[in-house]
């Protein structure tokens, strides 16, 4: 279940970024340019299946014993996007194509290894927050939620995506 939650997470992640440069370069990129936006449009359906697998998943507690919002980590990763895009829209060689490929594969590489699956900007479109836990034992989770306010002390009922990433979802 964790593979395919990454891989629906991974997808939803870049699917704004790609779906930008498809739009921006339609009249370089031709066909292609609907084919990326079809795929992007199948990491939205993949994202909802995920979302509807996750909600079958067991919630586990996490009594905390501090919470701070960290949306700022999300918008730090969604600004990496700024290179990509700029290199697309104000060239039309076939360097400037490899190397905003090249970006988009570096960024990939890094949230995949670093299982910044919290930091999708999807689910912030979505309106999912992002909060950082600290439990009485110490350890630090990272919680998506739709929930605008999160106890300082207190059980917090969540489901895990991977060891350190948490979800909320709505009833």
């Amino acid at each position: 279940m964790r593979k395919i939650v990454g891989i629906g997470l991974l997808a939803s992640a870049f699917a704004p970024l790609l779906a930008l440069i498809a739009v921006v370069k339609l009249s370089t990129l031709g066909w292609a340019s609907w084919v990326i936006l079809a795929g992007c449009l199948l990491s939205l359906v993949i994202l909802w299946r995920v979302l509807r697998g996750v909600a079958t998943l067991q919630s586990r507690p996490v009594e905390s014993r501090e919470v701070r919002r960290a949306d700022e980590s999300a918008l730090a990763f969604t600004s990496s996007y700024i290179v990509p895009v700029v290199l697309a829209v104000f060239s039309d060689d076939a360097a400037s194509l490899v190397a905003t490929g090249s970006l988009i594969l570096l960024l990939i590489v890094i949230y995949v290894r670093a299982g910044l699956y919290h930091l999708n900007p999807t689910l912030a479109v979505l309106g999912f927050r992002l909060y950082q836990v600290t439990a009485t034992n110490g350890t630090i989770t990272m919680l998506l939620s739709h929930v605008r306010y999160l106890p300082q002390e207190g059980v917090i009922e969540c489901k895990y995506l991977s060891d350190d990433v948490a979800i909320q979802l709505k009833g």
